[in-house]
């Protein structure tokens, strides 16, 4: 009977050029990151960074994408870090709808980092895979010399590796300050740091002082220390109360962080080689009782500055450019302000629509063209912000309560992505 049996047919390998064609051609970049860890051989093309060129050739942003954002959830008798009589949370890593991700606490994300020290930070800003984070000390290692502490940890996302920064003493309050974390692109022109695969990052804050101005504190990667701190001024008069929120956005070599000055909203503006600051008005009385009390800074794939601002009710999306000072034709000196150039209608799913309420939607973050919106109800919407469509998802149990200042976007790379993680194999 086994002399009879029909001979197998061999199995066929196709040239290492035809699988690269056939690769390069899938459609869906998350697609394509499924097929690249089906095995090494497919992993090692695809993470060749001539294929990366092939598939990104103008990059313009379009290789960055939402991946993920960060958000509190509250623990059950299940996870074992539970202990009962206490609220506990933890920092979890939440996918955005069809996302190659899956949610996971912030803390096993990291292999060789405390999982229950990360899991109890606050996360502060984001940026092409590197995310800030603050720690929560002992009361007792939170004070040195009637000063706060401060522990700072840059958690870097495609090399899963933490770097705890030195402690920051100062009269800092930490909870309204603003921060910002830029790569080396930002802040080298050299080939060697423009490199996908650099570590190098600089932490900038704005610190809110508890007594005087604020003041302004970096810290490079490459000098493993913080610098002197600059004492800020500021032509308005009051200064600046605090940062709306710790994250902050950077484009066109400026980073710009969201600051209320008592009852007008600003944008905080500093030029990333100079320092120089200035102070831009989002919104006047008349806009504050419009819209949404939280406006959002975002920036476009070519580098643009935004303000996004949200009608209260409604679904009305103001999108707003910044016009530099000039002078008119009568020789006045037109101040910086913030524009509406664009008006978005937001197009939610049939089952919001039906509702005999008025909408209140709230605005938590934008990256890489994607809005994050919660509605009055607690329901989650991811929408695109230049066709306003909204696309409902829903979360587990123990995510409540989101708000701008719990929630921090993920943007990653495509191709930093691929690099990082299947060259590795």
């Amino acid at each position: 009977m086994d002399e009879m049996a029909a001979p197998q047919p061999e199995a066929v390998s196709l040239p290492e050029d035809a699988v690269r064609e056939i690769l390069v051609r899938v459609e869906g970049t998350a697609a394509l990151f499924r097929c690249a860890v089906t095995c090494k051989s497919w992993s090692r093309l695809v993470a060749d960074a001539s294929f990366l060129r092939r598939r990104w050739p103008d990059d313009h942003g379009a290789s960055r994408f939402l991946a993920r954002f960060l958000a509190p959830k509250r623990l059950d008798r299940t996870d074992p870090n539970f202990r009962t009589g206490e609220p506990m949370f933890a920092t979890f890593l939440v996918p955005t709808p069809r996302s190659v991700f899956t949610r996971r606490s912030l803390g096993s994300f990291f292999p060789d980092a405390d999982t229950c020290l990360l899991d109890g930070m606050e996360p502060l800003t984001a940026r092409h895979g590197l995310l800030l984070v603050r720690l929560f000390p002992d009361v007792s290692a939170g004070y040195k010399h009637d000063k706060s502490v401060v522990n700072l940890v840059v958690c870097n996302l495609l090399t899963r590796v933490c770097e705890v920064l030195p402690p920051l003493c100062g009269h800092l309050n930490f909870t309204k300050s603003g921060y910002a974390i830029l790569t080396s692109a930002e802040c080298s022109s050299s080939a060697e740091q423009q490199s996908l695969q650099s570590t190098f990052f600089k932490v900038l804050i704005i610190g809110t002082m508890k007594f005087g101005p604020p003041s302004l504190y970096t810290f490079s990667s490459s000098d493993s220390r913080w610098s002197k701190p600059i004492k800020l001024t500021f032509d308005t008069a009051g200064g600046i109360r605090d940062s709306k929120h710790p994250d902050t956005i950077v484009s066109r070599g400026k980073v710009h962080w969201s600051v209320r000055n008592w009852y007008p909203d600003y944008s905080l503006d500093m030029d990333m080689k100079t320092f120089h600051i200035s102070q831009t008005m989002i919104m006047d009385r008349t806009t504050y009782s419009e819209t949404n009390k939280d406006p959002q800074l975002a920036v476009t794939a070519d580098g643009m500055p935004l303000v996004l601002l949200l009608s209260r009710p409604g679904l009305e999306l103001k999108i707003c450019t910044r016009q530099d000072e000039k002078k008119s034709d009568d020789g006045a000196i037109v101040k910086a302000g913030w524009l509406t150039t664009r008006t978005v209608e937001l197009k939610p799913p049939r089952q919001i629509k039906r509702r005999p309420e008025k909408i209140y939607m709230r605005l938590l973050g934008e990256k890489s063209g994607t809005m994050l919106l919660k509605d009055s109800q607690r329901q989650i919407y991811i929408a695109d912000l230049e066709t306003g469509v909204m696309e409902q998802f829903e979360l587990p149990d123990g995510f409540d309560g989101l708000n701008r200042q719990k929630v921090v976007l993920l943007e990653m790379d495509w191709p930093a992505l691929f690099i990082s993680w299947l060259g590795k194999w």
